[in-house]
């Protein structure tokens, strides 16, 4: 049986690297979120480690290529949404019941590094979500069944800054409400549901 590839970002500016690796755990102590986002620091600081252990989700750091410096981190796990008719490009049998994803739990930039990062000529946030989280997501994606990528956004400002990335919601507050109260983890209550088909990654 043929061994799971092994992801690489191939990317010249970022190294993408699991949080438990190669002493990674170093960057917690040199992380804050942008914009004062305290849950996902304190996530960082005193969740993600647990997480990890009981195998919940993987961490990622990302930093510049060749160096320690931490740029950002994200989140992923394995999930499933509740399928509905109203969703784009979702298409499955009447008999669906559950969509299989991956949720992007978090992913945030290191307020630390902020003169560092304004030296790039580019948006950091994005790029790394193009060049590396949807890439990764790609690679799981062929080794196994993945309909969609979704999360969930803190608020409105921030889902209209998702849909920038290609989220997108879904219009239908009978299914959002039973997202909220039979699905989403504490961690998530009262957020606004977004996903991504599989299939619009490129």
């Amino acid at each position: 049986m043929a061994a799971f590839p092994q992801f690489s970002a191939d990317s010249l500016l970022f190294d993408c690297e699991r949080l438990i690796d190669n002493g990674n755990e170093f960057c917690i102590k040199r992380f804050n979120a942008f914009h004062d986002a305290e849950g996902l620091t304190y996530y960082l600081k005193k969740q993600a480690l647990k997480d990890e252990k009981e195998n919940s989700v993987r961490n990622y750091v990302v930093k510049l290529h060749g160096t320690e410096i931490t740029i950002a981190y994200f989140t992923l796990k394995a999930g499933a949404i509740p399928y509905t008719e109203t969703a784009d490009n979702l298409t499955f049998s009447k008999n669906t019941k559950l969509v299989p994803g991956i949720e992007l739990v978090n992913i945030a930039l290191n307020d630390i590094m902020l003169p560092k990062i304004k030296t790039l000529p580019f948006k950091v946030g994005k790029y790394i979500f193009y060049n590396i989280v949807e890439k990764l997501v790609l690679h799981v994606a062929s080794e196994i069944g993945v309909k969609v990528l979704y999360l969930f956004a803190m608020n409105k400002k921030l889902a209209e800054y998702y849909k920038t990335w290609g989220f997108r919601m879904i219009e239908d507050d009978s299914y959002n409400d039973k997202l909220n109260e039979e699905w989403q983890s504490d961690y998530s209550q009262n957020c606004i549901f977004m996903y991504k088909p599989i299939a619009e990654i490129v």
